[in-house]
């Protein structure tokens, strides 16, 4: 255990010898007569521990105590030696701030007790302390983190919802991934059978990447992770990410985000298949109505295909809105 720096306030020369000698193993003590020596040894030095007589040559030591603890200050503990045994003077010490009150009438052997008894307690105090920080900074930090997560996700689905050149996808989620420092193969697959394939820096995706997509489509849950990788599979959409993090609360946020990204990517291939289904219908419509003479039945078909591409040009969400500011 680390040797405590102490503050001990005490007029009697012969105590203050006995309290230094019984802790002199344990603790540095810089030793005071009075509260103006007190005072200016606050200005130069830091301390663990103060150990107050309760009457002092120039007062008495409650407001010494209160002020040393306002505000608070966690890392330290203030403790009265004192020859008052009144509850009223416990009472006033303890609402200045102190955490202990030791009669001074006790044996030499039981004073060592206490002394040895309230180094191990401020020892246990600050360990705990700093567990208590280190917890607090964690979940500050994931706090943090998690709020830039989720602000990334929300940018990726609102480029979705904005998304009709399918070879957009790339960007995006290159973007994405360069929130986590991640790498990423994709592949999308429309219901006619066309195949998209995405890569970091627009890398050509391999033969054994487009294997492993096979086995794995087949194979693996919708959810898959193998060594520092993570497979993930929706109807029209397929994502594995390297370099996954190895900590089980960072991967279990990925895992989770990344499943919603390969939902959100499904989601607007479905919604441009019927986006381009529409525009079939529609050039269909204006063929078939061409060889028509009937001016009533081309008037009705003409007021339809407007109907129509009024309806798709309000699904076809503008790729060109993708500088809108995020916040």
């Amino acid at each position: 255990m680390k040797k405590f720096t102490v503050l001990l306030v005490e007029d009697n020369p012969i105590y203050a010898k006995l309290v230094m000698l019984l802790s002199e193993d344990k603790a540095h003590v810089t030793w005071c007569t009075n509260l103006k020596d007190a005072h200016c040894a606050l200005q130069s030095q830091q301390f663990d521990i103060y150990l107050l007589d309760l009457y002092l040559p120039d007062g008495d030591s409650i407001e010494f105590c209160r002020l040393i603890n306002t505000p608070k200050k966690e890392e330290t503990i203030t403790v009265f030696l004192s020859g008052e045994t009144d509850l009223e003077w416990r009472l006033r010490a303890f609402e200045a701030g102190a955490e202990n009150y030791i009669a001074k009438e006790i044996p030499q052997q039981l004073l060592k007790l206490k002394l040895d008894s309230l180094l191990e307690y401020q020892a246990k105090r600050l360990r705990a302390l700093k567990c208590a920080k280190k917890d607090s900074q964690l979940q500050t930090d994931r706090s943090f983190r998690t709020q830039l997560d989720n602000n990334a996700l929300i940018h990726f689905y609102r480029h979705c919802l904005n998304l009709n050149d399918i070879h957009k996808f790339a960007d995006y989620l290159s973007s994405l991934m360069e929130s986590w420092d991640l790498d990423y193969i994709a592949r999308l697959k429309l219901a006619d059978g066309t195949e998209y394939h995405f890569k970091n820096n627009n890398e050509a995706i391999c033969e054994m990447e487009l294997e492993l997509f096979d086995e794995l489509e087949v194979n693996a849950a919708n959810v898959q992770s193998f060594g520092q990788s993570t497979f993930f599979k929706y109807q029209q959409a397929e994502l594995i990410v390297k370099n996954m993090p190895t900590d089980s609360y960072s991967k279990g946020s990925l895992i989770d985000i990344f499943h919603y990204v390969v939902e959100a990517i499904d989601i607007r291939l479905n919604e441009i298949a019927k986006l381009q289904h529409m525009d079939a219908i529609i050039q269909e419509i204006k063929a078939h109505t061409a060889a028509h003479q009937d001016d009533k039945s081309m008037a009705l078909l003409n007021e339809l295909v407007d109907d129509l591409a009024a309806i798709r040009e309000e699904k076809d969400l503008n790729d060109e809105n993708d500088d809108l500011v995020f916040f």
